[in-house]
C-alpha cells in the first residue's frame, strides 16, 4: 500500500477499498473521445454531460496550469480545426508574453488601486483624496460588468452600454467621462501587466451637453450673491454682534473665544478663496511661510506659493493674488502665525483640513441660511463655488494673458475656456451689442 493513498473501508464485507482506482475510473467514464492532435501538445475530448460538444485542453507551462475551452462544435473535424488555431494563438500569445490566464475583474482592480496607492498615493503624485474617487470609479466599473467574471472575458467593446447605464443611475455626463477615463487608465494598466490582451475599452463619445456646461454657472454664486454674502461676513463679524453672542453664551455656560474667532476665520477664507481662486486643498495646506503681502499702485496683494503635496495636479506654482489685506488682517487677529503654521488654523491649535472641516462647514451652511440662500444645494453651491466666482469675474473683467491666469489657477488654458467661458450668458449678449450695425448707403 502506498503512503499518502486515499482508503475507504466496506463495513459490510469487511475490507479495504481503493477510492483513488475509483476516482480515476470515473474520470475516465466522464471524459470520451480524447484524441491527441498538435504533436500531442492539445488533447479534445467530450464529456458525459457536454451532449456532443468537444472541448480542447493544452498544459501550459510556464503557468503550470491547463488551458481549457469549448470548441462549440459536435462535428470532429471542425474541433480539430477549431482546437488548431487555439493553440497557435496561445503559442502566439506566450511569444509577445500576453496573458493567457486572466485574474477576475475583482482581484484585477484591487491589484490596479493597490498599485496606485502604493506607487502614486505614498510618493505624493496624487491625494489620498484623489485616489479615493478612482476607487469609488472602479466600484461602478464592478458593478456594471460581473466582478466574478475573468478580466479577459470582457472585450474592446464589452461597455458601450456604460454611458446609458449610469445615466439610468443619475450620473451626468462630465462624470461619466471621468469615470470613463479611470476605467481605460486601468485597462492599459492591466494590458501592459499582462492581465487581459486589451489596450483601450470603446465608449461612445460623450458630448458636451448644454445641461453639463451650464452646471458650473449654476453652482457659482450671482453678483448680488456674493455681495450679500461679504456684507453678512462684515456684520456677522462686528464688535456689537460678538457682544451679543457673547452674551448668549455666558447665559449658557459655553466657552466663547473659540466660537467667535471661527466667524473671523471663516469671513477670511471666504474671501481669500474669492480672490486667490484657490481650491479647498490648498487653503487647507497654506502656511505662512507661502504668503508674502505687499503694496502696488495702492493695492494691497499678496504673492503665494503653493506646494505640490498640497495641489489637486502635484505641481507647485507660485502667483500674485488681490486681496491682500486679507491675509494682513487675519495675521493680526490669529494667534497662530509662525511660518510653519498653518494660515487657517482654529484658536485651540488644530487647523481645518478635509478631515477636521466641521466648523467651517457649519460656517457656510449658517451663512447660506442668513442670505437666503435657499437653493445652494440644488445648485451644488459650496465653498469650491468661490473659486469659480473668482474666475468667472477675471474672465468677465478681461484677463489679457489667458495662458499666465490659467497657470495661476493651476489648470490649463482648455479647461479655462472649454469651462468658465460658458458661465455667463451676458457676455454674449455683450457682444451682440458691441456689433456696428452697417446701414445701406441709400444714395
Amino acid at each position: 500500500m502506498n503512503r499518502g493513498q486515499v482508503l475507504a473501508v466496506d463495513f459490510e464485507k469487511r475490507e479495504l477499498k481503493d477510492t483513488q482506482q475509483n476516482s480515476d475510473n470515473d474520470k475516465q467514464s466522464f471524459y470520451r473521445n480524447k484524441t491527441k492532435i498538435c504533436n500531442d501538445a492539445v488533447t479534445i475530448f467530450q464529456t458525459a454531460k457536454s451532449g456532443g460538444i468537444w472541448h480542447m485542453r493544452a498544459y501550459v507551462g510556464d503557468a503550470d496550469k491547463y488551458f481549457q475551452k469549448s470548441l462549440r462544435t459536435k462535428d470532429k473535424a471542425s474541433a480539430i480545426d477549431k482546437a488548431t488555431l487555439e493553440h497557435a494563438k496561445l503559442l502566439v500569445l506566450k511569444s509577445e508574453g500576453k496573458a493567457i490566464f486572466s485574474p477576475t475583474v475583482y482581484k484585477a482592480v484591487e491589484q490596479y488601486l493597490q498599485h496606485r496607492y502604493d506607487y502614486e498615493v505614498q510618493m505624493d503624485s496624487i491625494t489620498v483624496g484623489r485616489w479615493g474617487t478612482i476607487r469609488t470609479h472602479m466600484n461602478w466599473f464592478k458593478r456594471f460588468v460581473n466582478a466574478e467574471y475573468r478580466l479577459d472575458n470582457y472585450t474592446a467593446k464589452a461597455l458601450m452600454d456604460y454611458q446609458r447605464f449610469r445615466r439610468e443611475k443619475g450620473a451626468k455626463d462630465v462624470t461619466i467621462a471621468n469615470e470613463q477615463s479611470s476605467i481605460n487608465h486601468f485597462c492599459k494598466w492591466a494590458y501592459d501587466e499582462g492581465l487581459h490582451n486589451i489596450a483601450k475599452y470603446v465608449f461612445p463619445k460623450i458630448k458636451q451637453r448644454g445641461e453639463d456646461r451650464a452646471a458650473i454657472r449654476r453652482a457659482t454664486f450671482t453678483d448680488s450673491e456674493y455681495k450679500a454674502c461679504y456684507e453678512d461676513l462684515r456684520t456677522w463679524c462686528s464688535k456689537a454682534s460678538k457682544e451679543k453672542a457673547v452674551a448668549r453664551l455666558n447665559e449658557a455656560a459655553l466657552g466663547s473665544d473659540e466660537r467667535l474667532f471661527n466667524r473671523d476665520l471663516f469671513r477670511h477664507w471666504f474671501l481669500i478663496q474669492a480672490n486667490t481662486m484657490m481650491r479647498n486643498g490648498e487653503l487647507f495646506g497654506l502656511k505662512w511661510k507661502n504668503v508674502r503681502t505687499y503694496e502696488k499702485h495702492g493695492k494691497r496683494l499678496a504673492e503665494i506659493t503653493v506646494e505640490a503635496h498640497t495641489s489637486k495636479v502635484r505641481k507647485s506654482r507660485v502667483f500674485v493674488s488681490r486681496g491682500g489685506e486679507h491675509f494682513d488682517r487675519l495675521k493680526q487677529i490669529s494667534k497662530h502665525t509662525k511660518k510653519e503654521d498653518f494660515v487657517f488654523t482654529m484658536d485651540n491649535g488644530t487647523h481645518w483640513n478635509k478631515h477636521n472641516r466641521r466648523a467651517l462647514d457649519y460656517q457656510f451652511h449658517k451663512l447660506m441660511e442668513r442670505v437666503g440662500i435657499d437653493d445652494y444645494k440644488a445648485r451644488n453651491v459650496s465653498l469650491y463655488s468661490l473659486r469659480h466666482y473668482g474666475i468667472t469675474q477675471r474672465l468677465t473683467n478681461g484677463v489679457t494673458n489667458l495662458t499666465q491666469f490659467a497657470l495661476d489657477c493651476g489648470t490649463s488654458v482648455n479647461h479655462i475656456t472649454n469651462t468658465y467661458y460658458h458661465t455667463k450668458i451676458g457676455n454674449s449678449e455683450a457682444n451682440a451689442l458691441m456689433m456696428r450695425e452697417v446701414r445701406a448707403d441709400k444714395s
